[in-house]
């Protein structure tokens, strides 16, 4: 068994931009194979009384050097430890695609556990929970992998032609599917809070696939879908997408 070592709370997330009194605090959890780095553009292109975190997984980025996790569970009791001291605010989750189990998972178990509730979870490029089983990507071949990435997008050709740089990310990119493989739906009571479903009008998620997202809380659900496929995020209809955040996020947050 890998021994984890024991991190502080600072290792799980990673500020791109703090406000003093901040309307809200919105953390953000990067997809398969990526990191904090996804949203290195938001902070000027998102409004200024928002205070920006990073989600940061073990095994890339500045935390490289780490033991990659594998198991959907663990990540989501060590996130959820680990966010409890940035809580002290009001806050939002957004996540795309595996960062929106992740979000979705650490969201129902602080409100197991009574922790402070989000204004807003942001669910995106992502089937939700009961949705059409997907192939074990863990088990794919590394040239499955590229192709994978390939039909994806959000990766350079440049990045997918390099073996030293393939040989850095497909163990990242195996660990992350392992942990997308290993979601369970949470158990206990549904979320209460409005939730939001985003995606691209040309990903293989479908429709009905985000759809399924609004079934996990009792609280008012919203969808919107744009032009791209799976990282329509990062493409051309990136200013349409951050302008919808923005908005979404103005809608019931409260003061401190």
């Amino acid at each position: 068994m890998t021994a984890y070592p024991e991190l502080t709370p600072a290792s799980w997330v990673r500020p791109l931009r703090t406000v003093p009194r901040a309307r809200l605090r919105l953390f953000l959890f990067h997809p398969a194979g990526a990191g904090p780095l996804l949203y290195r553009d938001w902070p000027d292109r998102l409004p200024a009384d928002l205070d920006l975190w990073a989600i940061q997984l073990p095994g890339r980025e500045a935390r490289f050097a780490e033991p990659l996790l594998t198991d959907h569970q663990l990540v989501v009791e060590r996130l959820t430890a680990a966010l409890r001291p940035y809580l002290d605010r009001p806050y939002a989750f957004f996540g795309h695609s595996m960062g929106a189990l992740l979000a979705h998972g650490v969201a129902a178990a602080g409100r197991r556990h009574g922790d402070r509730a989000p204004e807003r979870v942001l669910f995106s490029g992502c089937p939700g929970p009961g949705s059409t089983a997907r192939p074990d990507r863990t088990r794919w071949s590394d040239t499955e992998l590229v192709e994978e990435l390939r039909r994806m997008g959000g990766t350079s050709e440049e990045v997918l032609a390099e073996p030293e740089l393939l040989e850095l990310l497909l163990p990242i990119l195996r660990a992350d599917f392992a942990v997308v493989s290993s979601y369970r739906r949470p158990e206990g009571p549904l979320l209460d809070c409005p939730v939001t479903v985003l995606g691209g009008a040309e990903d293989t998620v479908t429709p009905a696939e985000l759809e399924r997202w609004r079934a996990v809380t009792t609280g008012r659900s919203s969808l919107h879908t744009f032009p791209g496929g799976h990282f329509y995020l990062t493409g051309e209809a990136a200013p349409q997408v951050l302008a919808t955040v923005a908005e979404e996020l103005s809608q019931g947050a409260l003061e401190d």
